[in-house]
């Protein structure tokens, strides 16, 4: 994690780096069943096996630690999609599976940090939180137009009249459905989807958006 505002020190020493790590952990499973506003430092520490002033020996406030959870989820997050986009032969895989890989990728990084991600939304939407959207904006600025350039690259199996707008617009309707069912189905009453069925069918619903037959 680079220095951040958000905290006391950056830590330095093996030790201090790992309570922090823990601190961010307790935080994070926390977030799971609560709200960041019922969550308390008091909990926080007592689920990481530490102390209040251990907290603020790191951390200037809750508000800090919400803004190194938001930091760390990024720093991940970009880790993850160099990851996939540098996979041998991914780039020359069949438009399918390379549509597929990519909604695999997000639906399990949006499952398992779920509660953080709810939070961090709720910051952005309710409170204008725009270091929270500006870190979002960077990674949809970077990461996507290498997708976008992969599928474009193939143009003659994209059947849609305006190949560019519909890897575009198609990609912003996979992502948000899929965001949209894995923070906030859960909290509401009725249908809930496995991750398989979810990813096989926002795979189909882009590829048919971009006329792309699935084989």
């Amino acid at each position: 994690m680079s220095s951040s505002p958000y905290l006391v020190q950056q830590p330095q020493q093996a030790r201090s780096r790992e309570t922090m790590t823990q601190i961010l952990d307790a935080a994070a499973r926390i977030l799971e069943t609560k709200t960041f506003e019922e969550l308390t430092i008091s909990e926080v520490v007592q689920h990481a096996g530490t102390s209040v002033g251990a907290f603020y020996g790191r951390f200037k406030d809750k508000e800090g630690l919400l803004h190194a959870l938001d930091e760390r989820f990024f720093e991940e997050f970009e880790r993850g999609v160099r990851e996939v986009l540098s996979r041998p032969g991914f780039r020359q895989a069949p438009l399918p599976q390379v549509v597929r890989e990519v909604t695999f990728f997000l639906a399990k990084t949006y499952q398992r940090q779920r509660g953080l991600l709810r939070s961090l939304h709720l910051k952005a939407r309710l409170y204008g939180d725009s270091r929270f959207k500006e870190r979002e904006r960077r990674a949809w600025d970077e990461w996507f137009p290498q997708l976008q350039d992969i599928l474009l690259q193939r143009q003659a199996e994209i059947h849609h009249p305006n190949p560019a707008l519909a890897t575009h617009l198609g990609f912003q309707q996979l992502f948000f459905a899929l965001r949209e069912f894995l923070l906030w189905e859960p909290l509401r009453a009725g249908q809930t989807y496995p991750l398989d069925v979810l990813v096989d069918e926002l795979t189909r619903a882009y590829l048919a958006y971009l006329g792309i037959q699935e084989e």
